[in-house]
Parts: C-alpha cells; structure tokens; sequence
C-alpha cells in the first residue's frame, strides 16, 4: 500500500457545516465521510451509466484506496489530531497539567510523532503544545453572516446567520490516501481536482468551497516515519464504523475513543434532495485501538423513499485510516 499526500489551497471561503441551528456553525476541517461522498458525486457527474454504482460494489468487498480526513496545515506545520491516549504522561503531571492537557487538541507531526513513540513527556513540552494551538487558530478566521429569506406567498421576511470559515494566506487542509490499487492514483487526482472547480462542503452556489489541488506525492520525512513505525496500538486518521464482524467484541479494540453521530440531506450528482439520509455513528479521529480496525461503507439510505426521486442507495464512508501509536 502507498501513501499519498495531497493538499487543497482554497480559493474563497468554505462551508463545512456542524451540527447546530440554522447555518451558523462551520467547522475548519472535513471528515473522511463528506470527502468520500463529494468524490463519489464528482464521479456520478462525470460518467454514465452505472459505472458509479459498479465502484461502489468494488469498494464494499476490497477498497482500492482509504482516505484520510482532510486536516489543517500552515505554511510547513502539518497538524494531526492528538491521540486519547495518554498512559505515557506521569500521573503527577497529568494531575497539574490537565487544564492544558484539555486544550491540545493538535499536534505538529513532529509533536505526534513524540507522543506516539512514548516518550516522556515533560511540563516543557504541554506548554510548547499547548502554545502549538494558537498557530493552528492563526490558520484561519470565521465569519457568521446575515442572511435573510422571503415567504414566497406572504413575503414575510426571516433572518438567519450562516457561517464561514477563511483560510490565511499558505494555509488550507491536507489529506493523505493510500492505495492499494495503484492504477487509482490518476483517478483520484483527477476527481480531485473536478471536485476543486466545483467545491467542497455547503453554499457552493455562493462560490464556497473551490480549491486548487497541490498534487499527490508519495509521503517522505516524518509522516513515511509515522506511517511505517512499528507498534501493536494505532490512531484513527478517519472516521470509522465496524464492520459486520468487527461490532462484536468492539470495546475490547479500543484503549479510548470519542463517538459522534451524524446525519443530513442527501445529495446525488448535481442535485441536493429533499430526502435526509439515516442518523450513523462513527468513532472519531484521534482514538486509539490495541488491534487492526477496517470498517466498511453503511448504507443510510432513507426507508421507503420515493423512487421517482432516489435511484440508488446512499452510503457513508466508515473505513478506518490508521497510523500506529507507540513502540
């Protein structure tokens, strides 16, 4: 398998929802569901037939890649999540420390690489972390913007506020993507760079979203170091969802984990339904698992849905992306 890094240099704001009222709150990152999803509706644009659905079919009995979330770097500092776990700091300094503990919830690859080869970490090194996170902030500014719609029969008006996050001058997210199928690697790149003409994340109509694509390259320097360490624990890089004979014995796979659920409308191709997609969990970036994960694609298709306006099933992306933790 190897592994690619590609970033995304946006060329306006961006609109990657979170859940809340209305519009107003927008994340800075992307998740490896929403990107497989906008891949996947580049790829349905771009071919006939059901070439899509072929894919997806492949996809579910041996992925040709596995995708990453898309996370933030500035200028040179590439950032990952920090790892749940955390057994390797003293007690003492996890008692004093646990405010600033709380507050790092990024890491420079080089921090992570520290923190994954368990090293001893001392009160120096919390507070060069914790000061790590103003860089990341520094990255980017949201913006919350008034809007207003009009009653189409009353003309009644209605004001609600949407979100948006800008990126800094050398700033933008990255993502990493392994194959396993190499004969992939263009495919991807060019999905990639469709998907930055079109946009990523919500209120594309406002020009949202559009990137350029700095091109894939094989990953060298410390993150070839990370990806190829040896270990017997290992962080998620991606959202991930069991598999069918992984639900089982799930609490004993992982040391910590978060969990998040998510749901929304479903969009096909061009076009966004008015059809929500079925609620899914996911366990989140940054846990820690003692065993290989793999996950799968969840099918949240809506029940009984009107087949004059959905053709197709609708899935979400739940494979794992890991690096190890620990030596």
């Amino acid at each position: 398998m190897e592994v690619y890094i590609y970033r995304l240099e946006f060329k306006g704001p961006t609109h990657f929802g979170e859940t809340g009222i209305d519009l107003e709150n927008v994340g800075e990152w992307v998740s490896s569901d929403t990107l497989f999803s906008a891949l996947i509706n580049t790829m349905s644009n771009i071919t006939k037939g059901d070439a899509v659905s072929e894919f997806i079919d492949k996809y579910k009995e041996n992925p040709p890649f596995l995708l990453s979330s898309l996370f933030l770097y500035n200028n040179n500092t590439y950032f990952l999540p920090r790892p749940m776990y955390d057994d390797h700091i003293p007690a003492e300094l996890k008692r004093e420390k646990g405010k600033v503990l709380k507050k790092i919830k990024w890491l420079s690859t080089n921090r992570f690489q520290q923190w994954m080869n368990n090293t001893n970490l001392s009160e120096s090194d919390l507070s060069d972390m914790e000061s790590s996170q103003k860089s990341y902030k520094e990255a980017f500014s949201t913006e919350i913007r008034p809007r207003v719609s009009l009653d189409r029969i009353t003309q009644s008006s209605n004001i609600y506020h949407c979100g948006y996050v800008h990126f800094r001058e050398n700033a933008g997210l990255y993502g990493l993507v392994a194959f396993n199928d190499l004969s992939l690697v263009e495919k991807v790149k060019e999905l990639l760079t469709i998907l930055g003409e079109t946009g990523l994340g919500g209120e594309r109509t406002y020009g949202c979203g559009t990137f350029k694509l700095i091109c894939p390259e094989k990953v060298s320097g410390v993150f070839k170091e990370i990806l190829e360490s040896k270990t017997s624990r290992y962080t998620l890089l991606s959202l991930y969802h069991p598999a069918e004979d992984e639900k089982g014995n799930l609490s004993n796979r992982f040391i910590a984990y978060d969990v998040i659920r998510k749901c929304g409308w479903i969009t096909t191709g061009r076009y966004a339904l008015p059809l929500k997609r079925k609620s899914v969990g996911f366990i989140r970036e940054g846990s820690v698992s003692k065993a290989i994960i793999k996950g799968t694609l969840v099918d949240v298709t809506p029940d009984n849905p009107p087949p004059e306006t959905l053709t197709h099933k609708i899935y979400r992306y739940g494979y794992a992306f890991t690096v190890p933790l620990g030596r």
